[in-house]
């Protein structure tokens, strides 16, 4: 039984949840359910099962963001709950239950994440520490098959990164990780979180963080993973990317590079070339900046372009096409030289 305190606290912070929770990009909240999601509200246990093998190495992201999606957004929590008991009971050594248990636990207990953890109120922190548990603990009762399927090792580095886990248990969880599965995105995004800045790690923390993941990937990413993990990272207002230094953190030249390497793998990527335009704008790298802007025309999205850094902002400070002279500086832009 929760106490009387700690359940107004959470009737509290699910009240505020609801009342500032953005509407998804594009008007997704109207869309057709997805696949998994239509499975998992008409309790097809097998399908997820079958869903889940076809997924797990070609798009195992998709899988965890269909069910993360659906438990923050319906939060129909007892319900889900009792669910996830029935299906246990079904296939306790069950993979796909155990990692959609995981990703049910961690969602649960975000209910308490308004804020930085360590200002929950001790008693808040003990149930997200426990909730998270529950989640670690379904995924190592089935960890014999973890190097069938990358998402075991993500979700096990989030959610020791979440709950009580040090950076040092998840690192060696990373390490494991790669040695299996050295090419999957969602590991190398999940550890990151632990040297990012927004997240009590430091800049040389994350750049180092990131140049190791390039190491990884290089055979099949080239450097991309770099831009990926920048871009990741990149927010708004104090959170925006910015090269302001020569040799400043992150370097300009790798993120350029990385972006190329992912546009030569991905050439229909739409939202690869704009975050990559609005990182040139922002090293004041104006040849590429133009190069990208005039491929992009009037394909813009928005939500890639920091409110620091607005598309309008950057045609007025870089231009929009058209041939006028680049000085030196302004073609390789800061921090283009190592």
């Amino acid at each position: 039984m929760l106490s009387p305190g700690l359940s107004m606290f959470l009737s509290m912070l699910l009240s505020l949840m609801l009342a500032v929770s953005p509407p998804e990009p594009g008007g997704t909240q109207a869309a057709k359910p997805a696949v998994l999601q239509k499975h998992w509200a008409e309790r097809k246990f097998d399908a997820i099962e079958r869903g889940l093998r076809e997924s797990c190495m070609a798009d195992p992201a998709s899988f965890e963001a269909q069910f993360d999606n659906y438990f923050r957004t319906t939060q129909t929590w007892e319900a889900d709950r009792n669910a996830l008991e029935q299906w246990r009971q079904q296939a306790p050594d069950g993979l796909a239950q155990a990692l959609v248990e995981a990703i049910y636990w961690r969602a649960y207990a975000s209910q308490l994440r308004l804020g930085a953890v360590g200002h929950l109120p001790k008693e808040a922190m003990e149930f997200y520490q426990e909730q998270l548990g529950r989640g670690i603990a379904r995924l190592q009762y089935v960890k014999a098959q973890a190097n069938t399927c990358p998402l075991w090792h993500s979700l096990n580095i989030s959610l020791q990164l979440e709950g009580a886990g040090s950076r040092r248990s998840a690192a060696s969880a990373y390490l494991d990780a790669v040695q299996a599965f050295p090419n999957d995105l969602q590991i190398h995004f999940a550890m990151s979180r632990a040297y990012s800045p927004r997240a009590g790690g430091s800049a040389v923390q994350f750049d180092q963080f990131a140049r190791r993941a390039v190491y990884f990937t290089k055979a099949v990413e080239g450097g991309a993973m770099y831009a990926r993990l920048y871009w990741r990272e990149d927010g708004n207002g104090n959170d925006a990317i910015q090269f302001r230094e020569q040799r400043g953190l992150p370097e300009w030249r790798m993120v350029k590079t990385g972006f190329e390497d992912l546009l030569q793998r991905h050439p229909q990527d739409l939202r690869g070339r704009n975050k990559f335009a609005s990182f040139a704008c922002r090293a004041n790298d104006r040849e590429t900046y133009l190069k990208l802007r005039q491929e992009l025309g009037e394909r813009i999205v928005p939500e890639l372009w920091p409110d620091v850094a607005s598309v309008e902002a950057c045609d007025r400070k870089l231009g929009k096409g058209g041939s006028a002279a680049t000085s030196p500086t302004q073609a390789g832009g800061v921090n283009s030289h190592s």
